[in-house]
Parts: structure tokens; C-alpha cells; sequence
């Protein structure tokens, strides 16, 4: 008999604007997502707090999605590190190069910002069910410690891996993948999923190593079309792509695990 697997299906964006959250708020609606994952520096912030305070399905549901790609910092320090920040406050960093090492500066600086943003949606009432971060910044091996310090500080040990399913899944990136994974889950000390990816990552791990009994992270970015129909971020159909995951497999939310 085969176990089923235990899938959360988590919106990144929250916060991002006001449309994505009513978007999100919505996916909720439909039971098509379990999780979302707010972004406490973007300009859909207050919106989005406003809405875990009024919709009941919310609260427990939310973690924090770090941000050092897009839109203004909310600590001072960070914004004298030119690989990281415009003078202004202004994100620059790309994720262009592999990010291995930060000197002593650097390192301050990201994790002030870092422990901000969490400060944020902390004083904001809501304490995050799990980390994760805009453009996988997490996953860049001089972040994760940051981010993995950050979780154990503050008692949150429930961490988003780094995509293990999919397509492209092989050579040196791969190893590095694994390296990094085993670090969450080991030496850092963290409890997550054992697989994580979008929905197309999905259903090429099903089509050619189906997995059974696992804990399974699918990623999701809820928009509105120009005809007011829920998609993903390519624009697909929202509820076509989920269906037949939440058909067949157990749903549940970080804080499940």
C-alpha cells in the first residue's frame, strides 16, 4: 500500500501589492494553497496585515519571506554595502555571482536587515510559521547560515529547502543543492520538507521518481489575469494545476510538521 504524501502548497508574495494579497486571500478561498509567506519590506504590507487580522483561515498560516532583491531596506547599516544596497535604501543585489563568503561588514549588515524585517511582522502581531525568501536569496551559502541563526535565535526551525525536484537536476549545482539541504536539515537544526519546487518540479519528480510518504513544498505565485481569473506567475490556470495535487495527496501547512 503506498503512503501518501504530505503536501503544502505556499503562495510567495504576500505583501507585495494590494492585487497579489487579494489574490492570495482568494487562493485561500478556493482551498487551492495551505501557506503564505509575507514580505515585510514591500508596499502591500499593511494590506496584508490587515487581512491576517480579519480572515480567520490566516493566522498560523503565514511565514516570512526575507527580502534583499526588491524594494527599500528597513535597517540603516545595509545601505553602506554596495554589493547589497543603493545609497538611497534601494535593493541592488542580482544574485549574479554565488555568494559564499561576506566580509565582517557585510555580514552585520544583512543579518540587521534580516532580524528587521522579521521585528516587523513581529510587532505587526504575527509570528511566522516559516522562513523562506524572495528570489531564494536563502539559498546562497553566506545567507543560509544568516538565515539559519536568525531561525534558531528566534525559535523559528522550520526553513524552506533549496529546489531538490525538477528538471536540470544534476552536475556540480546539484551536489551543492544536496550540501545545502543537508545543512538545514542537520546542522542547523531545522525541521522542513523533504522535497521543494513549483508545480511543473511537481509533476516531473511524480512522472519519473514518485515520491511516498514525503513532506512536499509546492511553490505557487498567485495573479490575477486580465480577465480576473486566478494563475500562477506563467500565467496558467491556478486551480487546473492544483487540482489534481489536492485530489490525491494529504494538504497541510508549515505548521503542520
Amino acid at each position: 500500500m503506498t503512503v501518501a504524501n504530505k503536501i503544502i502548497i505556499n503562495a510567495d508574495n504576500f505583501g507585495y501589492s494590494t492585487t497579489v494579497n487579494e489574490a492570495i486571500v482568494r487562493s485561500f478561498q478556493c482551498n487551492l494553497i495551505t501557506s503564505t509567506s509575507l514580505m515585510a519590506n514591500m508596499p502591500g504590507f499593511e494590506d496584508a496585515v490587515r487581512l491576517v487580522q480579519e480572515h480567520p483561515f490566516l493566522p498560523g498560516k503565514v511565514g516570512l519571506q526575507l527580502n534583499l532583491t526588491e524594494g527599500y531596506s528597513l535597517s540603516m547599516a545595509i545601505r553602506q554595502c554596495k554589493r547589497f544596497c543603493h545609497p538611497s535604501g534601494y535593493f541592488v543585489y542580482t544574485r549574479q555571482r554565488p555568494l559564499i563568503f561576506l566580509n565582517v561588514r557585510e555580514k552585520r549588515a544583512v543579518y540587521k536587515e534580516l532580524k528587521a524585517q522579521l521585528d516587523r511582522i513581529l510587532t505587526a502581531g504575527i509570528r511566522p510559521s516559516h522562513l523562506d525568501s524572495h528570489h531564494h536569496i536563502h539559498t546562497e551559502w553566506a545567507i543560509a547560515k544568516l538565515v539559519a541563526r536568525l531561525g534558531g535565535a528566534n525559535g523559528i526551525r522550520k526553513i524552506r529547502l533549496i529546489r531538490n525536484m525538477g528538471l536540470e537536476l544534476a552536475g556540480p549545482k546539484m551536489v551543492y543543492k544536496q550540501v545545502l539541504n543537508r545543512y538545514l536539515k542537520g546542522s542547523a537544526g531545522i525541521t522542513t520538507t523533504d522535497y521543494f519546487g513549483d508545480i511543473h518540479d511537481w509533476y516531473f519528480l511524480q512522472l519519473t521518481r514518485p515520491p511516498a510518504g514525503k513532506n512536499i513544498e509546492i511553490m505557487v505565485n498567485p495573479l490575477f489575469n486580465a480577465g480576473g481569473e486566478l494563475v500562477d506567475g506563467d500565467l496558467r490556470n491556478l486551480q487546473a494545476q492544483l487540482e489534481p495535487v489536492i485530489d490525491h495527496h494529504d494538504t497541510i501547512s508549515y505548521s503542520d510538521l
